[in-house]
């Protein structure tokens, strides 16, 4: 009588499941979930940022945030994600404010410096960004793409592994709790 009674009860168990399941495709399927769930995907977005803009996102990335004791913003990805937010994130708007902010950037280091930014010494490139960098944040409204730009860039360096955990202190489980420690006892800040 037991088995009879378990296995009664296992066929019940499968019908509410089956039925739960069918219950919930058919509500995803009327809202055009399942079939979009179902389909393949590539990249979501418009177009990519061209080689040569990349070039120059990767020169101005590395200028921003060098390589020192801890990883730069090359190494830590940075021009992958900004191609990304490009790509999959950024509307037709988005695209066109990136595509003329990098096209001014491009000119502005062509006419300073004869030649284009990506394609300069290290030196040269901190120099002439170290000057472009001045004047875009003495002068209200001077350039706020660079400044979103550099902004953006700083961001996607401390989310990623290398500037959470090598440039921020990072402990993954804090300890004790200390409310008042001098500032020289903490020569970083923190990530978590």
């Amino acid at each position: 009588m037991t088995n009879s009674f378990m296995s009664n009860r296992r066929d019940a168990i499968k019908a509410m499941l089956a039925i739960s399941a069918a219950g919930a495709l058919a509500a995803c399927k009327a809202g055009g979930e399942a079939n979009d769930a179902a389909q393949p995907r590539g990249l979501v977005g418009g177009p990519k940022l061209t080689a040569s803009e990349m070039a120059l996102v990767g020169a101005l990335a590395q200028t921003i945030i060098p390589k020192t004791e801890t990883a730069g913003a090359v190494e830590a990805g940075v021009p992958a994600v900004l191609q990304t937010l490009f790509t999959e994130w950024g509307d037709d708007n988005y695209r066109m404010y990136w595509r003329e902010g990098l096209k001014n950037l491009e000119q502005h280091f062509l006419q300073t410096g004869g030649q284009n930014f990506a394609k300069m010494v290290p030196s040269q490139q901190a120099n002439l960004l170290g000057k472009y960098d001045a004047k875009a944040y003495a002068e209200s409204g001077f350039d706020n793409f660079y400044k979103d730009m550099k902004s953006t860039i700083a961001t996607a360096y401390y989310m990623s592994e290398p500037g959470a955990t090598e440039e921020l202190a990072y402990e993954p489980v804090p300890g004790e709790f200390k409310g008042c420690v001098p500032l020289s006892d903490q020569p970083k800040t923190w990530a978590t």
